[in-house]
């Protein structure tokens, strides 16, 4: 039994992120649901947005818990999302990037628990910091396209 999986996240970044893997596998991945919270809600639509990630976690779990991946800890997608995971079987983690949904994806199979230590491990791994010295620039071959 696979951990469902949902993003909530600001705007489109989660669908755009879904968009992406999916061209990535090219082949048929498991269901990931996606709740889009726009970047300036106000108090007054707060609601809408609650109830439905509160609906999209009871729709998702299958039985092995909800991942919620978000964009940005402690921002207000984030905040919803840790409200609704004290109610069940479900974990948040934040920082959401493209190799953590991969990695994510590939093993979602694995416990609840241990998806959520591979999700941080897949998004810290796919952040690197990398310096090419300007005299190795010149010798690379770049062709233009025209």
């Amino acid at each position: 039994m696979n951990v469902d999986i949902l993003l909530v996240t600001h705007e489109q970044i989660g669908s755009q992120l879904i968009a992406t893997a999916e061209a990535i596998f090219c082949q048929e991945m498991a269901p990931v649901a996606c709740v889009s919270v726009p970047a300036n809600v106000t108090p007054q639509q707060l609601g809408r947005y609650v109830d439905q990630i509160r609906d999209t976690m009871v729709e998702q779990d299958s039985g092995a818990g909800v991942l919620v991946l978000t964009d940005v800890y402690g921002a207000t997608p984030d905040n919803l999302a840790r409200y609704f995971t004290k109610q069940g079987n479900a974990r948040v983690v934040s920082g959401v990037n493209l190799p953590m949904l991969l990695r994510v994806l590939n093993y979602s199979r694995q416990s609840l628990q241990q998806l959520c230590e591979t999700a941080v491990a897949g998004g810290e791994s796919g952040i690197q910091q990398g310096n090419i010295p300007l005299a190795d620039m010149q010798s690379i071959n770049i062709r233009q396209v025209s």
